[in-house]
């Protein structure tokens, strides 16, 4: 069965590109909130200085206005992005006292802001005042860009990076109630990689994150968890994050893979070049142990 396709009474769009992206645009946005009410998007010749409206005038620009007094102006109409941005301005601010916006993107930043300070204060603090995630989401971000990641990239690298041990707050609190859990979490280890993906998928605009918190410690020989992908059946990316997060336990924690006791950087980087595909994917280990060798970490 087709969908019916949504109408939104509130636009005033007689140019059809700019109607068609932005009703394509809140096909998606308004999956997330209630309907707005007194309120308008329009292409009108004539800037109308009332209300509340996002008005969009080929040759001048993208204005927003609430109850008359521009708040909002873009200068270019033609881009795509700038409308994207003169639609999530719109809805963000129009007038409706019954409930308060947040668009996913705005809700997934804010999202983020609250778990990342909580990760940072469960993990103990190096010499230097940053903790686990702090120094694999830096490590994250510098070998990807050697691997050649565009910034917009790197920057999502950073958000994996420091939630991709998100889990462990779940299995922390168990862990003061539950005995038996205790010892099942320090026999294997295993839990926060679970309880990770399953909250985080539980969030929509965060399911992107779910590969990079369940596969960081999968294998590439096939013998990790929790689910024992081998190969390139784990995420490239993912991949460059289990050597960037083994690498940082190995120097920081008594918990190695390897061996039990903090390492030294060239013992760590002389086990990933010696791994011969077991733990890692066997190029980008010696990627990695060559871009740390070449040059001091930021």
């Amino acid at each position: 069965m087709i969908a019916e396709k949504k109408s939104y009474d509130f636009l005033k769009i007689d140019n059809d590109i700019f109607r068609k992206i932005i009703e394509e645009l809140l096909d998606v946005y308004l999956e997330y909130i209630p309907y707005p009410v007194n309120a308008m998007i329009s292409d009108q010749d004539d800037i109308k200085k009332s209300g509340t409206h996002l008005q969009i005038l080929e040759g001048k620009g993208i204005f927003g206005f609430i109850e008359g007094e521009m708040k909002f102006f873009l200068e270019d109409t033609i881009n795509n992005k700038n409308i994207f941005l003169g639609v999530n301005w719109f809805l963000e601010h129009h007038i409706n006292a019954n409930f308060d916006f947040c668009s996913p993107y705005s809700m997934r930043r804010r999202i983020i802001s609250v778990l990342e300070p909580l990760i940072v204060l469960m993990e103990v603090e190096d010499s230097k005042g940053y903790s686990h995630s702090q120094r694999v989401a830096n490590l994250f971000d510098q070998f990807s860009k050697e691997l050649g990641a565009a910034k917009q990239e790197r920057n999502l690298f950073i958000h994996y990076g420091m939630l991709h041990d998100v889990g462990r707050i779940g299995v922390e609190q168990l862990m003061l109630y539950s005995p038996t859990r205790l010892r099942t979490f320090e026999e294997t280890g295993q839990d926060h990689t679970i309880t990770g993906s399953v909250y985080i998928s539980t969030l929509e605009v965060l399911n992107d994150f779910v590969p990079f918190v369940r596969g960081h410690h999968e294998r590439y020989d096939g013998k990790g968890f929790p689910d024992g992908l081998k190969g390139e059946e784990i995420p490239y990316w993912v991949r460059v994050l289990a050597i960037i997060n083994w690498f940082d336990n190995a120097l920081n924690t008594v918990d190695s893979e390897f061996s039990i006791g903090v390492m030294s950087p060239s013992e760590a980087l002389e086990n990933i070049a010696n791994d011969k595909g077991k733990l890692f994917d066997p190029d980008l280990a010696a990627k990695f142990v060559s871009f740390v060798q070449s040059r001091p970490l930021e």
